[in-house]
C-alpha cells in the first residue's frame, strides 16, 4: 500500500513539472529570427546541424526542436522526461555552437523540422529545416572501353581486404536485381559487337568489396548499388564507349585482386585478344603497303638513271676503229 501511494506521488511530481514547464513554454515570447536550411543525407549515417553561436553557457538555455506535418515534439533540453522518446537525438556546445545530433539517420526520419533556443522567456534564434535521406551515397560515373575489363569500387576509399558481406545489385529504373541473378534486357548497339556472356558470368567480386567486369559491352552500361553489412549503401554509375576503326583499344588499369591469376594484367589481355589481334592486323597492312610503295620508288629511280647515263654515252663520246679490235676515246665534245 505504501509503496502503491509513493509511486502515485512520483506520478503526481512528475505531470506536476511537465505542466510547469509547458506553461513556461507557453509564456516565451515567440522566435523573430528564423533561418531556413536544407540538409541532405544517407541512411545509417550521423547528422548534425548548429541552431545557434552564442557565448551564453548551456545549462543556461532551453532547446526545443519539433517536427512539422505531423507537428510533434522531438526533443526539449533540458529533457525531464525519466526516458526520452528519441534517444538517438543529442544537443551539445562546441566552439560556441549549439549543435544538434542525430545518430543512425533513418528514412522515417525525413520531414520538415524547427530548433527553438530560448534565453530565459527570450526567443534568441529558430532554424527550421527540410532533411531528406537518400538511400544511398552516388559515387563518381566510371568509364570502360567496350571489350575491356572495368572496375566499380564499393567505397570512395576501398580497402586491400574486407570481411564484411558485401552485396551488388543491378538498378534498372525503380527495380533492382542481384548481380548473380541479372538478366540483361537490353540488345547489343551496334552489328560490330559480338554476342557476349551473360553480366553474371563475366562479373566477379574481389576481395576488397570492389566489382570486376570482363569484356564490357553496351547493355553493362547501367547503375549498380553495392551495400556493406546492409547498412552502407553506395550506387555508382558504368559508361560504356565504343570502340572505332580508328581508336586503340585502352585496357583498365584497375586494382585487382593478386592472389587470382586471371586477375594479373596478362588475363585482362587474353581477354581482349580479340580486338588486340585486329589492331596488330591492321597494323601489319599499313607497315607492308608502306615498306612496298618505298621499294618501288627506288625502283623506278634507279631505272631513270641507268637510261640516263646510256643517252650520255651515246651523245658525247667519240669512237674511232683501231687495228686490234680496240675503241680508244678520242674526244670529250662532238664537232
Amino acid at each position: 500500500m505504501m509503496a502503491h501511494f509513493q509511486l502515485s506521488q512520483f506520478h503526481l511530481l512528475y505531470f506536476l513539472m511537465a505542466a510547469l514547464l509547458e506553461h513556461k513554454v507557453a509564456m516565451r515570447r515567440p522566435c523573430e529570427k528564423l533561418h531556413e536550411l536544407n540538409i541532405s543525407c544517407v541512411q545509417h549515417n550521423n547528422m548534425s546541424i548548429s541552431c545557434l553561436t552564442t557565448t551564453y553557457p548551456l545549462e543556461s538555455l532551453m532547446v526545443k526542436l519539433r517536427k512539422n506535418n505531423p507537428v510533434k515534439d522531438i526533443l526539449i533540453y533540458p529533457d525531464i522526461s525519466p526516458a526520452s522518446e528519441h534517444q538517438r537525438w543529442s544537443v551539445r556546445k562546441h566552439a560556441g555552437n549549439v549543435t544538434l545530433g542525430l545518430k543512425d539517420v533513418r528514412l522515417s526520419d525525413e520531414g520538415l523540422y524547427e530548433c527553438q533556443v530560448y534565453k530565459d522567456q527570450d526567443c534568441l534564434d529558430a532554424t527550421r529545416f527540410i532533411l531528406t535521406v537518400k538511400e544511398c551515397k552516388t559515387l563518381d560515373p566510371v568509364s570502360a572501353v567496350s571489350g575491356s575489363a572495368v572496375l566499380l569500387p564499393c567505397s570512395e576509399h576501398p580497402q586491400r581486404n574486407t570481411a564484411d558481406q558485401v552485396t551488388w545489385k543491378v538498378i534498372e529504373g525503380h527495380e533492382s536485381t542481384d548481380i548473380t541473378q541479372y538478366r540483361s534486357s537490353s540488345k547489343t548497339s551496334s552489328s560490330t559487337e559480338k554476342l557476349s556472356k551473360p553480366l553474371y558470368e563475366r562479373a566477379k567480386q574481389l576481395e576488397n568489396g570492389s566489382l570486376l567486369i570482363r569484356d564490357a559491352v553496351k547493355a553493362d552500361e547501367q547503375w549498380y548499388q553495392c551495400r556493406v553489412n546492409e547498412k552502407t549503401c553506395c550506387k555508382v554509375k558504368l559508361l560504356i564507349k565504343e570502340t572505332t576503326l580508328h581508336s586503340l583499344t585502352t585496357f583498365s588499369t584497375a586494382q585487382l585482386d593478386p592472389s587470382t591469376p586471371s586477375e594479373s594484367p596478362v588475363g585482362l589481355l587474353k581477354g581482349n585478344s580479340a580486338a588486340l589481334v585486329s589492331m596488330i592486323t591492321n597494323l601489319t597492312v599499313v607497315v607492308m603497303a608502306t615498306i612496298t610503295c618505298v621499294i618501288l620508288y627506288f625502283k623506278t629511280r634507279s631505272n631513270k638513271i641507268n637510261s640516263q647515263i646510256e643517252l650520255n654515252c651515246k651523245s658525247f663520246v667519240c669512237y674511232s676503229e683501231m687495228s686490234g679490235g680496240f675503241d680508244i676515246p678520242l674526244c670529250d665534245q662532238p664537232n
